[in-house]
């Protein structure tokens, strides 16, 4: 499991917020199953023949961006409402298309209106995008310099923490097993305590992707890691190696790496979110800028007596 907590989510759900060590992103497709599957790829849902499998999840989390995957990786319990969820209407859609339901005049007809809608909507948005590129090159280095001197006062980055863990999960509602899994955490403690902390991470940790770099998780502020391990990891010394901590999914055992203390991003460090502002803000200039061009408001008018005979006619 990862210390590292995705900001995103809200209710954090059990494993997610913990899973392995580090934030994964993973894509949901689902499959309905005509017949038996030849062997594949593990099935992660199943109700009746309609399953989804785990090349779907990685799939589908692999579109997300980086911080929505943060948020599904670190909401457990949000996921497994999805998958219910998505299992459920997959259930429903065959259920009805199995009825001919898709086949009623009245169903077709409001698929047919949702059609024309989506249509519109989708060649009157890309032909927008289309007479409202921005320039290739905008914004220009002085231009981002000078977004970034305005708004500097407001690009403070808060400590950061670069942490190494070993992780070992606790099973659920299983005080003998969590209590044996503790045993062994402050046993892996003593040894990273007194040995080679990267050695005992890469052989012990159970968080596989931190594991593969000696437990090292990342550089972190405080906002961004786990609530159970914020005051361990603020109180430790460079160098220094934590007890071990109890937090919703198991133990971590917290090293230290090194510190950042707050400061003010540096221009490189603020350019691209600087430069996809003003390239956002500039396309919004250039679509206003079309739109009272189609649509002078000296043109547009509405005749105000017509829309109430309209409106009464409908009570």
């Amino acid at each position: 499991m990862n210390p590292a907590q995705a900001t995103p989510a809200a209710g954090l759900g059990r494993r997610l917020r913990a899973a392995a060590g580090v934030l994964l992103v993973s894509s949901v497709g689902v499959a309905a199953a005509q017949q038996p599957a030849a062997p594949g790829p593990a099935v992660v849902a199943r109700i009746g023949e309609v399953t989804i499998g785990q090349d779907e999840i990685e799939k589908l989390l692999q579109t997300l961006p980086e911080t929505e995957r943060a948020a599904v990786k670190a909401d457990r319990a949000s996921l497994d409402g999805w998958l219910r969820q998505r299992l459920v209407s997959e259930a429903l859609l065959r259920d009805a298309r199995a009825k001919g339901w898709a086949d009623r005049p009245d169903v077709k007809a409001k698929i047919d209106a949702a059609t024309r809608e989506i249509t519109a909507r989708i060649v009157a948005t890309s032909y927008l995008e289309s007479v409202s590129q921005v320039p290739a090159g905008f914004p220009s280095d002085a231009e981002v310099k000078v977004a970034y001197d305005q708004g500097k006062t407001g690009f403070n980055l808060p400590a950061a923490y670069r942490v190494a863990q070993i992780y070992l999960a606790t099973p659920e509602r299983d005080p003998a097993a969590i209590a044996k899994v503790r045993d062994e955490a402050n046993r892996l403690a003593k040894q990273a305590r007194s040995g080679d902390f990267a050695a005992v991470a890469r052989a012990s940790s159970q968080d596989r992707r931190s594991a593969e770099r000696g437990g090292e998780v990342d550089t972190l502020p405080l906002a961004r890691i786990l609530p159970e391990l914020r005051d361990t990891v603020a109180r430790l010394k460079q160098g220094q190696v934590s007890e071990p901590v109890q937090a919703e999914a198991g133990f971590h055992i917290v090293k230290l790496l090194d510190t950042q203390p707050a400061r003010t991003a540096t221009l490189e460090e603020m350019k691209p979110q600087l430069q996809a502002a003003l390239r956002q803000q500039r396309q919004q200039q250039l679509v206003q800028a079309y739109m009272a061009q189609l649509a002078p408001p000296a043109q547009l008018s509405i005749d105000s007596a017509a829309l109430d005979a309209a409106l009464k006619k409908t009570n």
